[in-house]
Formats: structure tokens, C-alpha cells, sequence
């Protein structure tokens, strides 16, 4: 299976014209072999370059078997609000979809409308992948866990197993300006909590204000320590404001490679979905 990278610039190089416009040029093909892509989708540029790509190889009739996405930009914009906003995602979708890829597979989406809009597409959960393989079965960490859940959309998202014991939380939101409001742990039992080790999961951390805002109501909880597990870390100062209200912060480098060059404090963990 012949196998460009985007992200990494493997089988391909890309260019920028002095106009800032991005180019794609493909190493050598063997046409009778399928390809497969492997890239970050964070902005209009990156998306644009895959359509490139995908202009390329339609044009050598080329079979595309997987198209392996780290990071989908617009997942949070999975529905049409009104009619003078954009469906982003669709937008997004349909460029996607005119690539003509076998199989999509799409790193911890936000929700099942991604997959629904997208053909031949599957979700892979890091989050709940990292935090089965990565956490529970540390040898470092030793950790006596309980899951977190800290809204409606991650219980959705997230099956916690019956054999590991879990909370749920919840937040309100000002329906107008988005303005986070409150936070409270909805789960009564929380006895479960005392002495043990919380670790909340989500997709994604941004300004990190939904984090920021239930790290106090967890420490209320008295347990040993608090983590956090997300997928997709988008800013540094976000990743810098939970790591300094939690005891571990995990991420992975599905947005971006988070090097030595970020600066990340010492109790943040990058678990790797580009290798």
C-alpha cells in the first residue's frame, strides 16, 4: 500500500506560492497500487491541499482504499443554526466526499452527524482508547480510577464499562452569547469519589473554561487526585490553564505535534495518533 502523509510531507512535498496559496506535488505512483492518505484537517489550508491531492489521483484513475483524518476541522459545527450561518461541516463533508475514498476514518469526531455526513466514514474514540490502554493499564500511574463525563454530549459519545465505576457532571451555557454559567456534578452516588483517582474525558480543549470550571467541584469530591484526557488540544494556554488545575493532563497530537518547542508543563502526557 503506497501511503501520503500530509501531515508529515511523506510521498509529497507542499509548497507556498508567494500569494500564500498551497501546492501539492506527489512523489512517484505506481498506479496499480491503492493509495493511502494520512493528514490533519485544522484549517481551509490543510482542507484545500487534500482536494489537491484528490484532484491528482482521480486524474491517474488511482484507487484511494483509506483516508486516515487526525483532526477534523468544523465538528462543531454538525447542524445548520439558521439560515444566515454556514453548515460548515457539511461544507467540509462534501470536499471530502468528492475525494472518493473506500473507507474514511476519522479521529474522535463530536458527534455521529460527522459520520452521517461523511461516506464510508468510521470514528475511532481515542479518548476512550487511551483511557482503557493508555491510563488503566499504566504501570507508571497506578491509578485507582473513576470517569468523569462532563456533559451530555461526552455521555453520548462515551460507554463507560459496568466494571469501572463513573460520574456524570453537567454545565449551563447562556443561550445567546455561549457564555458558560455554571457546573455541577449530577451524579448523587458520588461516595464512590473519596480517596480515588477522577479522570474527565472529552473530545476536545480549547480555552479549557469547561474544565477550568469543574476541576473545583471534583476537588469538593475529596478525591486523590484529578486528571484530565482529551483528544484534541488546540491551544497552548488552554493546555497550560488545566495542567495548572489538574494533577495530569492527557492529550494526544492530533491537532498538532506537541514538542519540546510548545513548552508543555511537566504533568501533561502526549499520547500519539501520528506516529
Amino acid at each position: 500500500m503506497q501511503i501520503i502523509d500530509l501531515a508529515k510531507q511523506t510521498g509529497c512535498k507542499i509548497a507556498t506560492f508567494p500569494d500564500g496559496e498551497k501546492h501539492v506535488t506527489v512523489d512517484a505512483l505506481d498506479r496499480k497500487e491503492p493509495v493511502s492518505i494520512v493528514c490533519r484537517i485544522t484549517c481551509a489550508d490543510d482542507l484545500f491541499c487534500l482536494m489537491q491531492l484528490g484532484d491528482i489521483l482521480k486524474r491517474q484513475e488511482m484507487e484511494i482504499n483509506t483516508l486516515f483524518i487526525g483532526y477534523l476541522m468544523s465538528m462543531r459545527c454538525d447542524r445548520l443554526f439558521d439560515l444566515n450561518r454556514p453548515f460548515s461541516l457539511k461544507i467540509v463533508a462534501d470536499a471530502i466526499n468528492a475525494i472518493g475514498a473506500r473507507h474514511v476514518q476519522i479521529v474522535e469526531p463530536h458527534s455521529y452527524r460527522t459520520m452521517s455526513l461523511i461516506k464510508n466514514s468510521v470514528g475511532a474514540l481515542a479518548t476512550m482508547e487511551y483511557f482503557m490502554n493508555g491510563i488503566l493499564k499504566s504501570n507508571e500511574l497506578q491509578l485507582d480510577v473513576v470517569a468523569v463525563l462532563p456533559d451530555e454530549g461526552a455521555q453520548a459519545r462515551y460507554h463507560i464499562p459496568h466494571a469501572i465505576p463513573s460520574i456524570c457532571c453537567e454545565k449551563r451555557r447562556d443561550s445567546e452569547t455561549g457564555k458558560l454559567l455554571s457546573f455541577e456534578v449530577c451524579t448523587k452516588e458520588t461516595d464512590i469519589c473519596k480517596d480515588k483517582d477522577l479522570v474527565l474525558m472529552d473530545d476536545l480543549c480549547d480555552g479549557g473554561g469547561t474544565f477550568l470550571g469543574l476541576a473545583p467541584k471534583l476537588r469538593e469530591l475529596a478525591p486523590k487526585s484529578i486528571s484530565l484526557l482529551v483528544t484534541h488540544a488546540i491551544q497552548l494556554d488552554g493546555i497550560k490553564k488545566v495542567a495548572q488545575a489538574y494533577d495530569h493532563v492527557f492529550i494526544t497530537n492530533s491537532y498538532k505535534e506537541w514538542g519540546a518547542e510548545s513548552e508543555l508543563p511537566d504533568n501533561v502526557t502526549v499520547f500519539k495518533v501520528f506516529r
